[in-house]
C-alpha cells in the first residue's frame, strides 16, 4: 500500500533534469517513508497490551488499528493539492515532525478516546509524508534513473511494517507499548531533522496554486479514477484485515510472541516482493489491469482458506504469505495506471490523492468489520465472509478497466 511517485509529481518537477541521481537524498527519503510506515506496523504486536492497559474490547482494539487511516479516508484527495501548494519538501518534513509529536503524546494517554485521537493525528501527518515524498524522488533522479528510482517507493510500506513487527516484541516485553511509541517518535524526530537540514530539489520546494473543491471533484469524477480507487480500497481492506490480526491469531495458535512478530514480518515482506515483481513485469510489457485481475483471483482462494479451521496452521500461514505476496502486484499496477486514467496531466496528483483516499477507507473499514464478525462468531473462522466479497468486487472492477485504460 503506497502512493504513485510519478502521479504525485507536479509538471514542473517531472520536466526537471539533473546530471546525476542524488542517491544519498534518495536513501534518506526512503528511510523517511519506512519510518512513517512503522507507525502502521507498531499496533498489531502491541494490541494485546493496549487492550489490557486501557481495557479495550476486540472491536475497540480494531479501531486503534484503523483510526490511523481516518484522515486519509476523508481528506486524501485534498492532501495532494495541499502538498503542491506548500511544496513537497516542506510537507514531508512537517509531516515527520507531526507523526513524532502525535506518537509521543499517545504514549502518555490513559483514556481510550485519547489514544484514538493521537492515532488520528498520526494519520494526518502520515498522509502528508507519503503524498509528498514520491515527487521528491522523481525530482532527485537523473533522466536515466527516472523510471528506476520512483519504483523503489513501492517498498516503503511493507518494509516499515515488517521492521515494526520484527522488532517490537523485545521492546514490548521489556518496557511495554508506551516506550515503543516513544522510541518511534524519536526515530521520526531524527528523520525529520535529517530531511530539514538536507536541501531538497529546487523545483520540489516550490508551491503552486491549490484548486478549489469543485475543481478537485471534476478532476476525479471519471470511470478510470473511480475504478482504481475502488480496487485500491477493496485490496487494502483485505490486506490490513489479515495483517492487522495476524500476530494475535498466531499467538492464539500457540506461537510465541517473538515468533509471531517474525512470521508476521515475513508475510509483510512478501508484499514488498510483490510490489517489486509487478514493476519488473510491467517494464517487460505486462498489462497492469491483467496483473490486478489475476491477483484478485488468487486472493479469493487464499482468503477462503486462511481462516478455515480444518486446515493445518502451517498451510493457513502459507496462504497468508500468498495473499500478501500476490496481492503486492495490485498497488504497483494501480500506480502505473494512474497517469493513464487521469483526465489531464495537471490533475494527476489529484487523481492519485483520490485513489489513496480510498485505500485509507479500506484500512479504516476492514479491521473493524473482521473484528465484528469474529466477535459475533466467537472467533475468526467466518472472517472470509468479509474478505471474499471484497476480492470478488475488486476482480469485477479490474475487468472493467479494459474499457477505460
Amino acid at each position: 500500500m503506497t502512493t504513485s511517485p510519478v502521479a504525485n509529481a507536479p509538471p514542473t518537477t517531472l520536466a526537471a533534469s539533473i546530471g546525476a541521481t542524488r542517491w544519498g537524498y534518495v536513501g534518506l527519503l526512503l528511510a523517511c517513508g519506512i519510518g512513517a510506515s512503522m507507525q502502521v506496523g507498531k499496533v498489531p504486536p502491541a494490541l494485546g497490551l493496549i487492550q489490557r492497559d486501557l481495557r479495550l474490547g476486540l472491536v475497540a482494539g480494531a479501531w486503534v488499528i484503523s483510526m490511523f487511516s481516518i484522515v486519509g479516508a476523508t481528506l486524501g484527495c485534498l492532501a495532494g493539492s495541499m502538498v503542491d501548494r506548500i511544496g513537497p519538501h516542506r510537507a514531508a518534513t512537517g509531516g515527520l515532525f507531526g507523526i513524532a509529536t502525535a506518537s509521543l503524546a499517545g504514549s502518555f494517554v490513559v483514556l481510550p478516546w485519547a489514544l484514538l485521537l493521537s492515532r488520528a493525528f498520526e494519520g494526518m501527518a502520515f498522509v502528508m509524508v507519503v503524498v509528498a515524498i514520491p515527487s521528491l524522488l522523481v525530482a532527485s533522479a537523473s533522466d536515466s534513473d527516472r523510471r528506476f528510482v520512483p519504483a523503489l517507493w513501492g517498498i516503503y510500506m511493507p518494509v516499515g511494517m515488517a521492521i515494526s513487527l520484527a522488532t517490537a516484541q523485545p521492546v514490548l516485553h521489556a518496557y511495554g507499548w508506551r516506550v515503543l511509541w516513544q522510541l518511534d517518535a524519536l526515530v521520526l524526530l531524527f528523520l525529520g531533522i535529517g530531511l530539514l537540514v538536507t536541501p531538497g530539489p529546487a523545483v520540489a520546494r516550490r508551491g503552486r496554486a491549490q484548486p478549489n473543491l469543485r475543481e478537485l471533484l471534476r478532476s476525479v469524477w471519471h470511470p478510470g479514477p473511480i475504478l482504481l480507487a475502488l480496487i485500491f480500497g477493496l485490496y487494502t481492506l483485505q490486506y490490513m484485515s489479515v495483517m492487522g490480526f495476524l500476530p494475535t491469531i498466531l499467538q492464539a495458535q500457540g506461537t510465541s510472541a517473538q515468533a509471531a512478530g517474525l512470521l508476521s514480518a515475513l508475510a509483510v515482506m512478501a508484499n514488498a516482493a510483490g510490489n517489486l515483481g509487478a514493476g519488473a513485469l510491467i517494464a517487460r510489457g505486462a498489462a497492469p489491469r491483467r496483473l490486478i485481475a489475476a491477483a484478485c483471483l488468487v486472493m479469493i482462494v487464499a482468503a477462503a482458506g486462511i481462516y478455515l479451521q480444518q486446515l493445518p496452521p502451517t498451510l493457513r500461514y502459507v496462504l497468508v504469505v500468498t495473499l500478501s505476496g500476490v496481492g503486492g502486484l495490485i498497488p504497483a499496477s494501480l500506480f502505473a495506471l494512474v497517469p493513464r486514467v487521469a483526465p489531464d496531466r495537471q490533475s494527476t496528483a489529484t487523481t492519485m490523492g483520490f485513489v489513496v483516499q480510498f485505500s485509507h477507507v479500506g484500512q479504516l473499514a476492514g479491521p473493524p468489520a473482521v473484528a465484528a464478525v469474529a466477535a459475533a462468531a466467537g472467533g475468526f473462522q467466518l472472517s472470509a465472509l468479509v474478505l471474499i466479497p471484497a476480492a470478488v468486487a475488486a476482480f469485477a472492477a479490474a475487468r472493467r478497466l479494459k474499457r477505460v485504460s
